[in-house]
């Protein structure tokens, strides 16, 4: 997968590898985008300013796991745009999975007034909605691993988990958090634009939902507006056949919309089209292929402007 590494850059390739092999990710595998309905018209200082903003977080992205920018009419415009990294992950990873959010943003959302993308490794958002520095905990996306069959996988999670709610790391990274119990691992991140108490905050909130919604499952993870968290076991069962289930919160606008790639078309209604197609978690751990009409997501999108609207989009 990294074969755009040189050779020469061994001790780089080794920590990559190792960390893929912690998480078995796809680092730059789609999990949810949204894009606010709102609008700008091309040719005006907001279109500019956006282009500046997706430009200039992803030159920023390969030298550290976390950065917003206000371009300089942001105060006029009120835009800004910020991107967070996993900050365990090599500088090279970062640069790559921003660079692809930036380009997923720039076809999922475009001329739209808000966005925001979440890959495995990144997450990017720009918007005028004052999101900067604000807390938010509602849950976006949630995703549980298929039953494990091991009565003992829930008590070493939340022992996992709890690891996490406990763990202190600098904001400025974004706190990023890991945990284990015997054979269970977990890990968050936070934006950076968080402090340590409202990172505290949003990861117990993700935590509570991964321990209340997960029964026995193998994995899973949870996406809130400002954190993730996810969980997964080593114990080699159980990976495959989970469902994703929507965040809280009623749906509003008609229509659904196929996979991007696949030629799907948003149907009548309200709002923008987006849609995603995540990896499942037999995929990424265990070479697993679920059928993509088991898999129904909710792409949220709650706060970039009043009017925004929330759609559902299904495989």
């Amino acid at each position: 997968m990294w074969k755009f590494l040189a050779a020469t850059a061994l001790p780089i390739l080794i920590s990559l590898l190792a960390v893929r092999a912690r998480g078995a990710d796809d680092y730059t595998a789609f999990v949810y985008a949204g894009c606010s309905q709102a609008r700008y018209d091309a040719g005006t200082q907001y279109a500019a300013d956006v282009d500046a903003v997706l430009s200039t977080l992803t030159d920023t992205a390969a030298s550290t796991p976390y950065a917003n920018y206000t371009p300089p009419s942001g105060a006029a415009t009120g835009l800004v745009g910020l991107y967070q990294c996993r900050s365990d992950l090599p500088a090279a990873v970062c640069g790559v999975c921003v660079k692809a959010s930036a380009s997923k943003l720039s076809s999922l959302c475009n001329s739209a007034a808000g966005g925001a993308v979440q890959l495995r490794a990144c997450f990017v958002r720009y918007g005028n909605d004052s999101f900067l520095g604000k807390p938010d905990n509602t849950v976006l996306f949630k995703k549980c691993g298929g039953e494990s069959g091991d009565a003992g996988v829930a008590a070493l999670r939340d022992a996992a988990l709890g690891a996490l709610q406990a763990a202190s790391s600098p904001a400025a990274d974004g706190s990023y958090r890991a945990g284990a119990a015997g054979y269970v691992q977990a890990m968050s991140q936070c934006v950076g634009d968080l402090g340590a108490k409202a990172c505290t905050d949003c990861v117990s909130v993700a935590a509570s939902q991964l321990k209340a919604g997960c029964g026995d499952a193998s994995a899973g993870e949870v996406y809130l507006g400002k954190c993730y968290a996810r969980f997964w076991s080593n114990a080699g069962t159980g990976t495959g056949g989970g469902g994703a289930t929507p965040g809280g919160g009623n749906v509003i606008g008609g229509g659904n919309a196929g996979p991007i790639g696949d030629g799907g078309n948003a149907g009548a209604g309200s709002g923008y089209g987006y849609g995603f197609v995540p990896r499942p978690y037999g995929d990424v751990q265990g070479n697993h292929t679920t059928p993509c009409h088991h898999w129904r997501l909710l792409a949220l999108l709650r706060s970039f402007l009043p009017l925004a609207r929330r759609r559902i989009f299904s495989c």
